[in-house]
């Protein structure tokens, strides 16, 4: 992932910080003793507290991963090692989940013709360790060890017909896209609506977790659509619906979030 490069002066200040406490987390994980007066324990507090956050904010989102993924490791090093293990052993089972999630996805999107990608990861050992601990779960009790990704092209002009009514007229917030249509927006939003009903169509949305960011952008700049729905397996399973160029803002421009690894593309 390309990291944002251009900061202000005072900007400057906290990443040559933050910069700092990566190093220092580095050398934790290689063993090497820290700067005297530097508390381990009061470290991984406060990269997990307040420069991983500060990170995020500054559009470095690698390095704020890495700071979480090392802080687990280094602050609480049996857990990582047991949820790694786990995670590992779980790969297969959300592989096949997957595949069968997004079949039928794939089959409307196609038959709508709308170009896309559709990418998914397994979550990071931070992700499931912070879940467990806020929600006192056991790991068998968390279903969500997988994330996916709807990336969209965003055509030259708009498809006939244009409506693209929304099913799930109930959900609070939602009345500005019941009925939209190129007309009443630009064809970026269009087409997520588009994507997002034929997702409402096919599997039950959870009416808690819609992130709009595409409407109503992060102070970053960062836009997409999040939602989670049931799967096939009766499990929760997060999808975020970007378009190309949010997409290349997400993971190249100054609204950078966060990283795929081990993502599989399928067309």
């Amino acid at each position: 992932m390309t990291e944002r490069t251009e900061f202000s002066p005072d900007e400057q200040k906290r990443v040559d910080i933050i910069h700092n406490i990566l190093g220092q987390m580095r050398q934790l994980d290689s063993n090497a003793s820290l700067p005297v007066g530097v508390s381990c324990r009061q470290l991984v507090d406060d990269v997990m507290e307040r420069w991983a956050p500060e990170a995020e904010r500054l559009g470095l989102a690698s390095t704020q991963k890495e700071l979480l993924e090392l802080a687990v490791k280094v602050g609480y090093p049996d857990d990582y090692r047991r949820l790694k293990n786990l995670l590992q052993e779980s790969e297969a089972m959300c592989e096949t989940v997957f595949k069968t999630f997004a079949l039928p996805i794939r089959a409307m999107l196609d038959d709508l013709g709308i170009e896309y990608t559709f990418l998914y990861r397994m979550k990071s050992v931070y992700s499931i360790w912070r879940k467990m601990r806020i929600d006192k779960k056991h790991f068998d009790d968390v279903y969500d060890l997988f994330a996916t990704r709807i990336v969209y092209k965003v055509p030259d002009s708009a498809p006939s017909p244009l409506a693209a009514p929304n099913p799930l007229d109930d959900i609070p917030g939602m009345d500005h896209v019941r009925r939209a249509t190129a007309e009443d927006m630009n064809l970026e939003q269009f087409y997520c609506w588009r994507i997002y009903n034929v997702l409402s169509m096919l599997y039950r949305i959870h009416p808690d977790r819609i992130k709009n960011w595409i409407t109503h952008p992060k102070p970053s700049g960062y836009q997409a659509l999040q939602l989670t729905v049931m799967g096939p397996d009766c499990n929760w399973i997060e999808i975020q619906i970007r378009s190309e160029r949010m997409d290349y803002e997400a993971e190249h421009g100054a609204a950078a979030h966060w990283k795929y690894k081990a993502e599989t593309a399928v067309k």
